[in-house]
């Protein structure tokens, strides 16, 4: 089964288990509409699906990851724990964390560009000509004039 239906169905039992008809979420989405997400029919933008899901009562990362589990076929205790193991290690290898991380607000270019100013620095530090750096680090003459500190 798909992602859209498995969603759809998490929803649907969710819903159910909440004691909520489908009228009862109109606030949220119409009834039509949230009958054509249960059914697997229709998506669901990320904004309405995490108004729906504090309608429910549950997380909508909960949510999503009963439906990885779904789709995979694995319990989902077991799918948990591989997930618990996941997420840690991207925190400890700094690719998510709860904090706004300064790289991403520049991009990946204002991430070389920072990389390269860190480079260029350091190589500077040591002595090292600008000819020498640019050879080193394999960028332009001007690239390395713009992060060269002045005296």
């Amino acid at each position: 089964m798909g992602f859209q239906p498995t969603l759809g169905q998490v929803l649907r039992e969710l819903r159910v288990e909440a004691g909520l008809t489908r009228e009862a979420c109109a606030e949220v989405l119409s009834r039509p509409h949230l009958a054509k997400v249960e059914q697997g029919q229709q998506a669901i933008t990320a904004i309405k699906l995490h108004s729906l899901c504090e309608l429910l009562g549950v997380p909508t990362s909960q949510v999503l990851l009963a439906v990885e589990a779904r789709q995979r076929g694995i319990d989902l205790s077991a799918y948990k724990d591989s997930w618990d193991v996941q997420v840690e290690s991207l925190i400890e290898l700094g690719r998510l964390g709860g904090a706004l991380q300064t790289s991403a607000v520049r991009g990946v270019r204002g991430k070389r560009a920072d990389e390269t100013m860190g480079a260029v620095r350091k190589l500077q530090a040591e002595g090292l000509a600008k000819m020498v750096v640019v050879r080193q680090l394999g960028v332009s003459r001007s690239t390395v004039d713009k992060y060269w500190l002045k005296d």
